[in-house]
């Protein structure tokens, strides 16, 4: 019996180019932006990797948008995107369930836009882009990155951000991106409505999930196995005082 696999994407399966091994042999491009160009590229042995999950069901778990996800070279439907804010369901229409859930408990938490408006009025254009990640009319997190690409900046940031996030909300920075995201939001919460479908028509089909972040730990958690890459912040944060390394 094949597993069903839930993945991360980006840094996982595929990453920029700056990211690849400076040898950069057999890289395939994964992803694009906006006008076409390259943005993302998977190495020989992601190439393979992915192959051979993709022998199960491979369901991406994604912070890209549905529209930011159309743009990889993967199967895009079942899926799970934008942080857990929107099910994509296997004949690629949207899961209106899902979609109304969070739509409800979004009316009870401070709007999005007011929380970053409060994050972001005062940021130096020149220094910073933002925007709020929304689907189907629902905005749903802040996302903030360096024009420079520079982390020592976000994370001063996100320093000077400590005290004016609302109760409950979570941060979240890897590299050139510093997310904020209400409670109500996770790939977690996701990952799990779907785990329980599943579970009801295949108790014995065995889950993957497949994750590069801190913030994939909590729906890595509820699968049956957990992979992650060696170097990623996760592999980093699990390993860090390690005795076992030396």
């Amino acid at each position: 019996m094949t597993p069903i696999v839930f993945s991360d994407l980006d840094d996982t399966l595929f990453q920029t180019l700056r990211k690849c091994p400076e040898e950069g042999d057999g890289l395939k491009v994964m992803s694009t932006l906006v006008d076409g160009s390259p943005s993302g590229y998977s190495t020989p042995r992601q190439q393979a990797m992915l192959a051979w999950l993709s022998s199960g069901r491979l369901i991406p778990v994604t912070a890209r948008s549905t529209v930011v996800l159309a743009r990889v070279d993967i199967a895009q439907a079942p899926a799970i995107c934008s942080n857990g804010g929107c099910i994509v369901l296997e004949d690629g229409g949207v899961d209106l369930l899902w979609h109304d859930r969070l739509a409800e408990q979004a009316r009870r938490d401070r709007p999005v836009h007011d929380v970053y408006r409060t994050l972001t009025d005062t940021l130096d254009g020149e220094i910073f882009r933002h925007w709020v990640v929304a689907e189907n009319g629902l905005p749903l997190y802040v996302v903030i990155k360096s024009n420079a690409g520079s982390t020592v900046e976000l994370a001063e940031l996100a320093e000077r951000h400590r005290h004016v996030v609302p109760t409950g909300w979570r941060r979240h920075a890897n590299g050139n991106n510093l997310a904020y995201m209400p409670g109500w939001l996770n790939k977690r919460h996701a990952v799990g409505y779907m785990i329980e479908k599943i579970r009801a028509t295949e108790p014995g089909r065995p889950i993957l999930g497949v994750g590069d972040s801190l913030s994939d730990a909590g729906f890595m958690d509820l699968c049956d196995f957990a992979m992650t890459p060696t170097g990623s912040q996760f592999w980093r944060a699990a390993t860090g005082s390690s005795d076992w390394l030396s």
